[in-house]
């Protein structure tokens, strides 16, 4: 896939701003891919952690599979951490990556589980995930300007603007906006 060969020699900060605009379910390859590679920042592990939903986890607590498929991504991110992976935290973890509400749930969930009752521990730093720098992605890596990533995300549909940059993303905009006028124009 030439998405992941474009991120493998990406910073980290693109790979939290790529997991940013998946859409569920239907990238879970590229989460996985991303998850199971020993450079990934802790951030980008935090991420995907609580879009995997822990508190649900916690409701209805089974052992891990041991080999996690592309669905089993909460599995994945704490055997992986087991095995020595996210130590590298260079980027911070902001709201959007977790969600407060999302952490003050989970923790409160494992509060009515006794020391050692799960099937699998949830580390304490991805329930007070701080530090790390504010991410910074070059303007020459943002998926809406940069002419070479544009189209790898649009295609695996990826949230990015619906047209691509430059000057056809400028027509685009000029004939939406006349479409806009001339229908706007009919009323009047």
């Amino acid at each position: 896939m030439l998405l992941r060969r474009a991120l493998k020699s990406s910073p980290q900060d693109v790979w939290l701003e790529t997991l940013r605009r998946t859409r569920g379910p239907q990238h879970n390859s590229l989460v996985y891919w991303m998850l199971s590679q020993t450079e990934c920042d802790f951030a980008v592990a935090v991420h995907a952690f609580y879009r995997s939903d822990p508190a649900r986890y916690l409701d209805d607590p089974k052992p891990l599979p041991q080999r996690p498929g592309h669905a089993d991504l909460f599995a994945l991110i704490l055997l992986n951490w087991d095995t020595g992976y996210y130590r590298t935290h260079r980027i911070q973890v902001d709201p959007v990556d977790a969600d407060p509400r999302a952490i003050a749930r989970t923790k409160q969930k494992l509060m009515v589980h006794s020391q050692g009752a799960l099937p699998f521990k949830i580390p304490q730093r991805f329930l007070e995930p701080t530090g790390g720098a504010a991410i910074k992605v070059p303007a020459h890596l943002q998926p809406d300007q940069a002419p070479h990533l544009w189209p790898l995300f649009a295609e695996l549909g990826l949230d990015v603007d619906a047209a691509p940059p430059g000057f056809a993303r400028k027509i685009a905009r000029a004939k939406a906006m006349f479409r806009k006028f001339k229908i706007s124009g009919r009323r009047a």
